[in-house]
Formats: C-alpha cells, sequence, structure tokens
C-alpha cells in the first residue's frame, strides 16, 4: 500500500512539474509589446464545459512564445455538484492568428487551455 502511495505522490508531482515548464511564459510588467492590444473584451459570457467565462474587459497579463494571456475581470466560475469554484484565468489569443481566442485558468498550480473562445463576440482594444 506504501509502495502504491509514494508511487501515486510521485507521478502527481512529475505532472504538475512538467505541465507548468514553459520557460518563455513571462507575466509582463510593462504591459504588452508594440502592436498588441491592452484589452479584449468579451461582449457575451462563455460557457465550456462547466467552467463560465464572465462578460467584460480582459487585460493584458502575460505572453509566451504562441501568444498572449488576459486576465478575466472577476473569476472563471466552475459550476459543479458542491457548488462554484472561482478559478484565476482569462483569454488566450494566437500570436500567428489574432482571432484565435481560448480560454485558461489555473488549476492544481498549472496553466490549462480550455475550449475555442474565437466566436464568441469580442473586440480587441489598442
Amino acid at each position: 500500500m506504501r509502495s502504491m502511495a509514494k508511487h501515486f505522490l510521485l507521478s502527481t508531482f512529475a505532472f504538475l512539474l512538467f505541465s507548468c515548464a514553459n520557460t518563455h511564459f513571462q507575466v509582463a510588467s510593462g504591459g504588452p509589446p508594440q502592436g498588441t492590444p491592452r484589452y479584449v473584451e468579451l461582449l457575451r459570457e462563455k460557457q465550456v464545459a462547466t467552467l463560465h467565462f464572465p462578460v467584460g474587459v480582459y487585460s493584458f497579463y502575460a505572453i509566451d512564445d504562441k501568444g498572449f494571456y488576459y486576465r478575466a475581470p472577476r473569476p472563471v466560475i466552475e459550476h459543479t455538484r458542491r457548488g462554484s469554484v472561482p478559478h484565476n484565468g482569462g483569454i488566450f489569443v494566437n500570436k500567428r492568428n489574432p482571432s484565435k481566442l481560448r480560454g485558461y485558468i489555473f488549476f492544481a498550480g498549472a496553466l490549462t487551455h480550455v475550449g475555442d473562445l474565437s466566436r464568441v463576440p469580442h473586440e480587441l482594444r489598442y
């Protein structure tokens, strides 16, 4: 039994370590790079599975090799059997194709991309 528990803990630790190992993810302290929107306004709430992304203005937050991260104006809410669970999260905008939007949340200490928000009415604000 101890061996099984030890194996579980080690595999969980490895998963968490490698799932957030993007060394190029940087929280931006000085704002977005030149020509990058400062805000993304989501004009309608979007539900992705049990996650609810709120209407409102999402502010530039971070950057990585593939795109830009915008923080939600309020927590992204996950509805479960036990009630509502708030998550830090927001919208990811692809660098190569700015019309491609995805949701993201921080879950179990790792950044996780979820769903396709491209078809939700939105505005990029510079």
